[in-house]
């Protein structure tokens, strides 16, 4: 974050101007472009709420220390696919040129002396990269548009999803074209994304842009199948090698992204599998993960968890009502004092029973870590030297953990 004093006040005084300058800016759009002329009052309103944040966006680029990216323009789309059916891109981009040039003209007649003078031109040097950024991701979502509105790619896209996600052989015909195009083929090694919202946004184009967002986010020459499904984002993606390895920490950047432009998602990556007709197993796996989780925002690849991570990732009841009572009540009463033996009895196990290490790593006392040991086999009445009494109590606790958001769960249709 740039705090240079001059950049500081110039971003407040343009920030106390946003209002007037957001009006002065819509209403040379609407005079000066001829397509706008025509706008009822609502689309008057939905070009000023447009313009507002792209003044507030560029506004914000002054004290920000990276480039801006599509991701934190997520707010463009919607009203991008708004206009393409009223105006060309070529005045959108004009639109775009208009509110640019309300705000340096009126960032250049802050500038009253040296100081300001130059802090005006640090605000010059970020605005042709904004623009370029803008500009590109309207003209992409044009493009996106256009093709629903001629009823073409996405429907074949989503139909390809379902015929996969179905078990279905695909024939010959544009649903194979576009298997092919995404790099899928009959035993091409591939993992599924699924990405939900925490809460149904207002706008199917904040989903579009998410899923675009996560499809650019894996790098590569070919673009992977990437579908909104009903209130879910569903990515086919292509196991290049080295991907599994990479692949988690390039969705959490983006999902970051996301989540500060207004649309933070859950993403469950699946194990790798190979072939079409391995889709159903790989959407399965995301499913359970993201089921399990429910809601919570964030990033989960199954290829990062255990089979015992896995396996205890819901509240399944027939594994509760297998421990005793006295377990439960154990776990329960820990979690409730901030679970400070479960912690330690994680850590033992983690080191291979090493009671020394163990205390090392939570860096307290080792007669502390026996301590708690100690209590936690009164407490349950288990042997902590046996292997099947340490498993059961683990499995107490990862089941009590997923139960906290069982809640939040949510089915979703394969």
């Amino acid at each position: 974050m740039n705090r240079d004093p001059a950049i500081v006040a110039l971003r407040q005084a343009l920030e106390e101007r946003l209002e007037s300058l957001t009006d002065e800016a819509t209403e040379r759009i609407l005079t000066e472009i001829p397509a706008y002329r025509s706008f009822d009052e609502q689309l008057r309103r939905d070009v000023r709420a447009h313009v507002e944040a792209h003044l507030r966006a560029s506004i914000g680029t002054l004290e920000s220390d990276r480039d801006v990216t599509r991701e934190d323009l997520l707010f463009v789309r919607p009203h991008a696919a708004r206009r393409a059916k009223r105006v060309s891109v070529t005045e959108f981009v004009q639109a775009f040129y208009v509110g640019e040039r309300v705000l340096w003209d009126t960032a250049l007649a802050l500038a009253d002396d040296e100081e300001s003078r130059r802090a005006a031109l640090v605000f010059a040097s970020h605005l042709p990269r904004y623009f370029e950024v803008a500009t590109t991701h309207a003209a992409e979502v044009y493009l996106e548009t256009q093709e629903q509105l001629a009823a073409t790619g996405e429907r074949i896209r989503r139909d390809l999803l379902e015929d996969l996600l179905a078990g279905r052989e695909l024939e010959p015909g544009p649903r194979l074209d576009a298997a092919r195009a995404a790099g899928l083929g009959d035993d091409s090694p591939f993992v599924v994304i699924s990405a939900t919202p925490s809460a149904t946004p207002s706008d199917e184009q904040l989903l579009r842009g998410g899923a675009a967002a996560l499809a650019r986010a894996i790098g590569g020459r070919t673009l992977p199948l990437a579908v909104v499904r009903q209130d879910e984002i569903v990515v086919l993606v292509p196991a290049a090698n080295g991907l599994q390895e990479t692949i988690a920490p390039r969705l959490v950047d983006v999902q970051h992204r996301l989540a500060d432009a207004g649309l933070p998602l859950s993403v469950a990556v699946s194990t790798t599998v190979s072939g079409l007709d391995q889709v159903p197993d790989a959407y399965r796996e995301s499913s359970a993960i993201q089921i399990a989780r429910g809601s919570a925002p964030g990033v989960i690849a199954l290829a990062e968890l255990s089979a015992f991570e896995y396996l205890t990732l819901r509240a399944d009841p027939t594994a509760s009502r297998l421990i005793p009572p006295a377990v439960h009540e154990f776990v329960a009463q820990d979690m409730a004092d901030g679970g400070p033996l479960i912690a330690t009895l994680r850590e033992y196990v983690a080191c291979d029973l090493n009671a020394r290490r163990a205390a090392d790593n939570l860096h307290i006392h080792v007669n502390t870590a026996h301590y708690r040991l100690s209590r936690i086999a009164e407490r349950t009445g288990y042997d902590l030297r046996r292997v099947n009494d340490l498993i059961e109590i683990l499995i107490a606790a990862r089941l009590a953990d997923a139960q906290l958001v069982a809640p939040h769960n949510r089915a979703r249709p394969i």
